[in-house]
């Protein structure tokens, strides 16, 4: 048996084993397909606390669905959205809300005015939308926040 000493550098057989390593990782618990645009939708999100309100906008695919992921950020309020398609070609709005609280939200797009309420978790969800531009007011407590438009 050989003495490990930390100061020694990596030789070929320290390469060999770690790729077997990776390999036997790689087999057992592959990351997933979209991991790279994942790490990248993350820290865009994450980086994103400039004013009023300030927008980062992530596309993912799940399967067969395209999943956009949005979030408007100010200092009183976040509104994190996902927009999916339906198999009926609508479109879906899931959204969230913080700090979170039972808000009224409207989605205003070029002929309608979409009203709900976003439940105590600050989740509200608006279906069955036609594709085109829109945008969302938020009328919280004390402030009430409207969003750029976002097409949908």
């Amino acid at each position: 048996m050989t003495s490990l000493r930390p100061d020694e550098p990596i030789d070929e057989l320290d390469v060999r084993i770690l790729a077997a390593v990776r390999d036997l990782w790689t087999a057992a618990d592959p990351p997933p397909a979209d991991l790279v645009e994942r790490v990248r939708c993350a820290v865009a999100l994450h980086g994103l606390r400039l004013g009023p309100p300030s927008v980062a906008v992530c596309r993912q695919r799940t399967g067969s669905e395209d999943v956009g992921r949005i979030t408007f950020d100010s200092d009183a309020l976040t509104i994190s959205l996902s927009v999916g398609v339906n198999r009926d070609g609508t479109v879906r709005m899931d959204g969230r809300l913080s700090p979170p609280g039972s808000h009224d939200v409207e989605l205003r797009t070029e002929d309608q005015r979409l009203c709900t309420r976003s439940d105590v978790h600050g989740r509200f969800t608006i279906n069955g939308l036609r594709h085109g531009p829109a945008h969302l007011v938020v009328s919280a407590t004390d402030v009430s926040l409207t969003t750029p438009s976002i097409t949908l």
